[in-house]
């Protein structure tokens, strides 16, 4: 099959583009021809005076994209066309112009960038749903992109006019990565026809699991509000007795460092970002995995790689953390923001080393099974020739669970 990829790449490199990269090396494996139209962020740094003042306008309607997408098209004749990210120098425009070349757009729904000027449904230290329908002012009046009006606006007023102009039905599918990114977009009124659901992957072939033993909690992540760092601190400053390590770097990483050395928790260890072997060595010789996240996560693949070196998973009760840990089986689910029933949660779950270890074993099942890349390339093939009549997918049964 010819795949047109679209994809903006971010100015720091993160899970989306990860994903992104991953699923069209998993195409082109397959031998599928895939036809890349990409570009990156780091091009603003590189803008003149002009092109900084005419990119507002850029960010509404790329007439670059309209152009290079035309003749791509011309060109290659995609089946399909695969977006992960246009946000913000593809532009909304991508849509349209695809829709006039005859290529059908099969959009991965990585955020809520169309519904929310943040992407994210949260904005001032909790979740926000206010622009939802379509009234971009609240995001104006909260400052909610980069804390700035003038962003706030420009961002608003282009997912406004996408809104305005009918752009969610100009997309011919939706790519939901769980059932709880697929209920938000049938509240805004996308047609379920166009919903699909298909979770991101692992190969967990490289690694080989360790369910038992572990000596420690393991936070992995982005040191923010928004992935529940102070419910983590203040749920283990109640739990002396259980080790936390947290591996990541962010905005907080100062401030926690600052408290966690000022309330003497020699129990908890910061150790900065950690990636490659490191991270690894940290999964398998961890207990169980911890995901505090107090808004929409719309998948978290932190929880996959829990499951792929064979470790239990503690996640808040939030967005579609529910639908990828299963409560009882894989892990267990606290109520987000409450530090009391996650140090509750924490504490009975290091009591129970043969049912971590059973929890363990299982998401390293599914992490061979329902999440790896044979069956995501399955159920890709399946999405895409919905809408490419003359193709058949692989005939291979789906593994559903």
């Amino acid at each position: 099959m010819r795949i047109l990829f679209i994809h903006d790449f971010y100015q720091r490199f993160g899970g989306e583009d990860a994903v992104a990269l991953t699923e069209k090396k998993l195409l082109q494996e397959h031998g599928d021809e895939v036809i890349p139209y990409t570009r990156h962020n780091d091009e603003i740094k590189d803008y003149g005076l002009w092109r900084t003042l005419t990119m507002p306008a850029e960010v509404i309607y790329s007439r670059q994209t309209v152009a290079d997408l035309r003749e791509i098209v011309e060109n290659h004749r995609p089946d399909v066309a695969y977006i992960h990210n246009f946000f913000p120098l593809i532009s909304p425009s991508v849509y349209p112009a695809l829709k006039s070349l005859g290529v059908p757009s099969i959009q991965v729904v990585h955020d809520f960038r169309m519904l929310c000027p943040t992407g994210v449904f949260y904005t001032e230290g909790r979740v926000c749903e206010r622009c939802k329908h379509g009234n971009f002012l609240h995001a104006v009046r909260h400052r909610c992109y980069h804390e700035s009006y003038a962003a706030s606006a420009l961002v608003g007023s282009a997912i406004s006019l996408h809104r305005i102009s009918g752009g969610l039905n100009k997309v011919d599918g939706y790519i939901c990565l769980t059932e709880f990114t697929k209920q938000k977009l049938l509240e805004v009124g996308v047609a379920a026809e166009k919903l699909f659901v298909k979770p991101n992957f692992i190969d967990a072939s490289h690694v080989r699991p360790s369910a038992a033993g572990g000596s420690y909690a393991l936070f992995l992540g982005r040191l923010s509000d928004e992935k529940g760092l102070w419910t983590l601190i203040h749920a283990f400053e109640k739990l002396p007795h259980i080790p936390l390590k947290i591996a990541g770097t962010g905005p907080l990483e100062g401030e926690v460092r600052h408290y966690v050395r000022e309330k003497q928790l020699t129990h908890i260890e910061i150790l900065g970002f950690k990636n490659g072997q490191e991270k690894w060595d940290l999964l398998l010789g961890s207990l169980f995995v911890v995901i505090p996240s107090e808004w929409y996560e719309t998948f978290c693949l932190v929880v996959l790689e829990a499951y792929a070196a064979g470790k239990a998973v503690l996640a808040s009760r939030m967005g579609s953390l529910p639908y990828v840990l299963e409560q009882g089986v894989t892990g267990e689910l606290f109520e987000a923001g409450n530090p009391e029933d996650l140090a509750a949660k924490a504490n009975e779950m290091t009591k129970r080393p043969e049912e971590l270890q059973r929890m363990g074993m299982h998401g390293r099942k599914l992490a061979e099974t329902k999440y790896s890349p044979e069956q995501n390339y399955r159920q890709l093939m399946e999405i895409f020739s919905s809408f490419v009549p003359s193709r058949t997918a692989d005939a291979s049964p789906l593994i559903l669970s």
